[in-house]
C-alpha cells in the first residue's frame, strides 16, 4: 500500500470519528492519535515510527469492543498495523 492510500484511509477514519465526538473524550483522543500518526507517516524517522507504533497499538486496544461499530476506523487501523510491521 502506498503512503498516499494509507493517508487517505486515515483521513477517512478521522472524518468518520468526527461525527462521534459527542460520545466522549475517547473519540477526541482517537482523532488526535490518528492526526499524530498521519504526521509520523508523512515524515517517518526512527522516533516518529516508534511513536506511531505505540499509538497504533493503544488504539487497537481501545477500539476492541467497538470494532464492528466503526468498520472504517478498523480498516484504517489494520492498514496502519501493516505499515508498522513494514517500517
Amino acid at each position: 500500500m502506498s503512503n498516499d492510500e494509507l493517508l487517505k484511509c486515515v483521513k477517512d477514519a478521522i472524518e468518520l470519528l468526527d461525527n462521534y465526538k459527542a460520545y466522549g473524550p475517547m473519540v477526541e483522543e482517537g482523532i488526535a492519535a490518528f492526526k499524530r500518526i498521519n504526521e509520523c507517516v508523512i515524515e517517518p524517522t526512527t522516533e516518529t515510527t516508534d511513536e506511531a507504533k505505540k499509538l497504533i497499538a493503544e488504539m487497537e486496544r481501545q477500539i476492541g469492543p467497538y470494532r464492528s461499530m466503526v468498520p472504517q476506523v478498523s480498516i484504517a487501523l489494520d492498514k496502519l498495523q501493516e505499515w508498522s510491521k513494514e517500517n
